[in-house]
């Protein structure tokens, strides 16, 4: 008899960690592409410039215009061109549009591994770490625990310049495998974290909230300052506001 309790509460457990997830994962996921514009425009006001890079700009302008108009694989294409023959420091940010419009088209895989050789690559650390960070959402839900901590886990650490949004999404990724103390520890970092975006810190006080039907977080959740902006004015993004330039800065984003 007491199996059949056990099985019970499990279920109910999974039904609650697929509410919450239905509620914010959106958040998490959906922060990228609003970060990868980001980022994309200030590469594209660097660039263009410099006489060597305007060929390049006007390039990922177009394709960009592309993408706006619903032309999907022919803006994946012109972006994939420009990350293998542009300059003026496109090549990264080009690789990274290219991989979301592919995984926009269903090519999960296909963008996942454009992700993971940019993220691999040289070039500017801030946007290896983008192209890592947009692998991993990608990946969030169908990659085990295990795989997703050793993608997450360099990027969550002091001073990376998507740290929150690494929290949150480890957050995510635990309370889907069913890890409460996991979950609870990472959502308790990111509450915590004073430089984390407002918007993300009240998400992660939420899921404590919700955490705490089947035990209490041992610190205290820290009071919202007065007047903090939100997550989207807040650093304008849809993700979070960590790295300068980067969608996490002006967004929403870790993504995501």
């Amino acid at each position: 008899m007491s199996d059949i309790f056990r099985e019970v509460e499990e279920d109910l457990r999974r039904e609650r960690y697929e509410a919450l997830w239905d509620t914010y994962g959106a958040y998490v996921i959906g922060s990228a592409v609003a970060l990868i514009v980001a980022v994309g425009a200030v590469s594209w006001w660097n660039a263009s410039t410099k006489t060597a890079a305007e060929d390049a700009a006007r390039a990922f302008v177009a394709a960009d215009q592309l993408a706006e108009e619903g032309n999907t694989e022919e803006a994946a294409a012109a972006f994939a061109t420009l990350a293998e023959e542009g300059n003026g420091g496109y090549e990264a940010v080009a690789g990274i549009r290219a991989a979301g419009l592919m995984a926009e088209a269903g090519d999960v895989d296909g963008a996942v591994a454009r992700l993971d050789a940019i993220a691999a690559g040289g070039g500017d650390d801030t946007l290896r770490s983008l192209a890592a960070l947009r692998a991993a959402m990608l990946l969030a839900d169908t990659a085990s625990i295990d795989d997703l901590n050793i993608r997450l886990a360099p990027l969550a650490e002091e001073g990376e310049p998507f740290r929150f949004s690494a929290l949150e999404l480890l957050g995510f990724a635990a309370l889907k495998a069913g890890d409460e103390d996991a979950a609870a520890n990472n959502f308790q970092m990111l509450a915590d974290a004073a430089g984390a975006p407002p918007l993300m810190r009240e998400r992660a006080r939420d899921m404590l909230r919700g955490l705490q039907v089947d035990g209490p977080v041992a610190r205290q959740l820290p009071a919202t300052p007065a007047g903090e902006a939100n997550e989207a004015g807040e650093a304008d993004d849809t993700g979070a506001a960590e790295a300068p330039g980067t969608e996490e800065n002006a967004s929403g984003g870790e993504a995501q």
